[in-house]
């Protein structure tokens, strides 16, 4: 369908305003320049379909997409979107979709990406298929109009989806825009990050905790994590010799097919983020990020309408390393089985380099933890703050992904039991070390040799409770 520059303008109003479950006409008619009555005209004409309809239409899209992947009620919903009660909002939904919203949860249709107009993706109420949303979808090339947005990407942030692991939250954000109906805790196990723990034995290491520990080649996790779901993975590293222009082509190419980028640093440090639009011909980029509310890092980033980031000076940040695609269906997600494997791979006991891995990262922890040396002295108040954030870091890593393990094997009481079991340790052993209390409280239980020995035991406990996990999986694989 050929669209007019009014028109194009106008749904990339509504995309930016929808979630806000009203959308301002006034405010419309300013922004693009026009009359309500012209604009109104030349949509219909354009479209075929009444602004009003379309705008009606859009609102029940997204909160479809909301009943799937929201914990809020119908009502809550409702009214976020504009409806003054439960029955108007059923009434419209019903009307547009053929079922009440309780019924479109319980069924759950596929909900995902679809292309308003070139250059524009929203969310879309895709029918009632058997299929994910983009299983028979023709790549697309279109001629290079400088910008690309998709819009209703959910937000990544700290607590996202209930957890506090980038990348499995990034990940999960992509699936649910595509049209997956996945977890948290299936995109914590099909990585392989619900199981993870990593150690240097060298010194206290503040990047224990990431992600590209988990396996033997750093970017491996990335990789498992797109092909768990059955979707083609695309890479593009950083190093000496890339060029911007490389960057920019790689994001341009998969954005234009609605696909969503998932990058590491564009804003503040090295951690994944979302990349969902592009303007300039892909020297300005939208999305979100961990970072972009930030006061150091984000001080000085703008917003779009839509919440997203835009930043210009991404290539400036030397912490942007690489760029990955979660693109289209290539085959089916990963069995049970092969879950299994990852699981129990990333859980044995290994060496690599200076780290410690799986079962044995526990032992380097505890042995760097009870080394009272290391503690000594009233100085060094900088090296003890590092201490306690890699203590810390370690202690959640654990408890959000054995949590997550835990979901997971629900159906296998067993896994569930001892994957709770680990986490409680650590939930009980963060409470010894000050739980909630400030960063100087903190800090001066770390120093406690005696809290620090308490501690130890708690490390060892973990240990044993892990053990039981990994050898309960490999019963399972054996039978």
């Amino acid at each position: 369908m050929s669209f007019s520059p009014y028109s194009h303008a106008v749904i990339h109003y509504i995309e930016t305003h929808v979630k806000d479950g009203n959308v301002d006409y006034e405010e419309m008619e300013k922004q693009i320049g026009f009359s309500q009555v012209y604009i109104r005209e030349v949509f219909r004409k354009h479209t075929g379909c009444s602004l009003g309809r379309y705008v009606r239409i859009r609102k029940i899209c997204y909160s479809a997409f909301e009943l799937l992947h929201s914990e809020a009620s119908v009502m809550e919903i409702a009214l976020k979107y504009g409806f003054s009660s439960h029955e108007s909002y059923t009434r419209a939904f019903s009307k547009i979709v053929g079922m009440t919203p309780r019924d479109f949860r319980k069924k759950r249709p596929v909900v995902g990406k679809e292309e308003l107009t070139p250059g524009i993706y929203g969310i879309g109420f895709l029918g009632k298929m058997e299929q994910r949303s983009d299983i028979s979808m023709e790549k697309k090339k279109y001629a290079d109009a400088g910008s690309t947005i998709l819009y209703g990407v959910p937000k990544v942030e700290w607590g996202a989806f209930g957890g506090n692991t980038p990348w499995p939250i990034c990940l999960k954000a992509c699936s649910d825009y595509l049209g997956e109906d996945v977890s948290y805790a299936y995109s914590m196990v099909s990585t392989g990050a619900a199981f993870r723990l990593t150690w240097n034995t060298e010194k206290w290491d503040m990047s224990n905790v990431d992600i590209y520990h988990t396996l033997e080649e750093s970017g491996e996790i990335y990789r498992i994590g797109v092909e768990a779901l059955g979707r083609e993975f695309d890479f593009q590293k950083r190093d000496a010799t890339t060029e911007k222009e490389e960057f920019v082509s790689f994001i341009k190419r998969h954005l234009d097919e609605g696909y969503p980028c998932i990058a590491q640093g564009i804003i503040g440090p090295p951690e994944p983020c979302l990349i969902t639009g592009y303007r300039n011909n892909g020297k300005t980029l939208l999305g979100w990020n961990f970072f972009q509310d930030d006061p150091d890092f984000g001080a000085s980033v703008k917003k779009d309408g839509s919440g997203y980031f835009i930043c210009d000076n991404w290539w400036e940040n030397a912490d942007t390393q690489g760029v990955m695609c979660m693109g289209p269906i290539a085959k089916k997600p990963f069995s049970q089985k092969k879950i299994l494997e990852n699981a129990v791979r990333v859980m044995t006991g290994r060496k690599e380099n200076a780290y410690a891995k799986g079962i044995w990262a526990y032992d380097a922890w505890e042995k760097m933890l009870g080394d009272d040396s290391s503690f000594s002295g009233s100085g060094n108040t900088g090296g003890l703050f590092e201490k306690m954030l890699c203590q810390w870091d370690a202690m959640n890593s654990i408890i959000d992904g054995r949590e997550s393990a835990a979901k997971y094997f629900v159906d296998t009481p067993i896994l569930a039991k001892t994957f709770s079991h680990t986490k409680e340790i650590m939930c009980e052993m963060r409470e010894v070390l000050g739980g909630k209390e400030n960063t100087e409280t903190r800090l001066s239980k770390l120093k406690d040799a005696k809290i620090r020995k308490k501690t130890c035991s708690y490390i060892q406990l973990a240990k044993e409770s892990d053990e039981k996990s990994l050898q309960e999986m490999k019963k399972l694989l054996g039978s």
